[in-house]
């Protein structure tokens, strides 16, 4: 989930002007990943820009259990509804259902999440996808950058919206060059006596992790 370049604010512009934003996640499966990012890049971006996407991007799951070898598509929008009329839109543009039929592609499933707080840029190899169960506050967000930005470059706390039936009500995402160097920095936020605190009083505990290689 890269910004894209040259268009959007920074994650710590966006921060100043206290902007509230949705994040929109579309899981897909795919028999043609080639194929699947040439209609993504040709079609479902720039169309996602007219219709007032703020950043758009795509990943494909690496490492996490059966979800592994799945397409993610994540887009930002200013409100839920804005989320929802663009997501039909584009399902429906002319065109759209035959482009997945020949990449053999279909949804598995999509979800909506609140972004809450977000710290650095959206910028790396990889991003790393921590789910999380329990109430899902910003509290904790300047303790988490100070571990978290020794190892990522960027670190998004989102809360869910809707996500139909799952065990988890919020994630966190850090955006990194070097999956071992944030895992040593994820190691230190966590055991962090103040984390530790903050995570207790908020029944808050991670229940699961994906890691994505971004891909556009």
């Amino acid at each position: 989930m890269s910004r894209n370049s040259g268009q959007h604010l920074a994650a710590y512009e966006w921060e100043k002007v206290g902007l509230v934003t949705f994040i929109t996640a579309t899981i897909a499966a795919t028999q043609d990943r080639a194929g699947f990012l040439e209609g993504f890049e040709a079609n479902v971006k720039p169309r996602a820009t007219e219709l007032g996407s703020l950043d758009t991007s795509v990943g494909q799951f690496v490492m996490g259990g059966e979800m592994a070898g799945l397409m993610g598509i994540s887009m930002e929008w200013d409100s839920v509804d804005a989320a929802l009329e663009a997501s039909e839109t584009i399902m429906s543009q002319p065109g759209g259902r035959d482009r997945m039929a020949n990449t053999g592609s279909s949804i598995v499933r999509r979800s909506i999440m609140e972004n809450i707080a977000e710290n650095g840029q959206r910028e790396g190899k990889y991003l790393s996808c921590t789910y999380l169960t329990g109430t899902i506050t910003d509290e904790g967000t300047d303790l988490s950058w100070k571990h978290a930005q020794s190892g990522a470059n960027g670190f998004m706390t989102c809360r869910v919206v809707a996500a139909g039936m799952a065990g988890w009500t919020g994630a966190a995402f850090a955006w990194t060059d070097s999956v071992d160097a944030m895992n040593v920095s994820r190691a230190s936020m966590l055991a962090d006596p103040e984390m530790m605190q903050i995570m207790s009083k908020n029944d808050m505990r991670p229940v699961g992790r994906v890691i994505m290689r971004q891909l556009a």
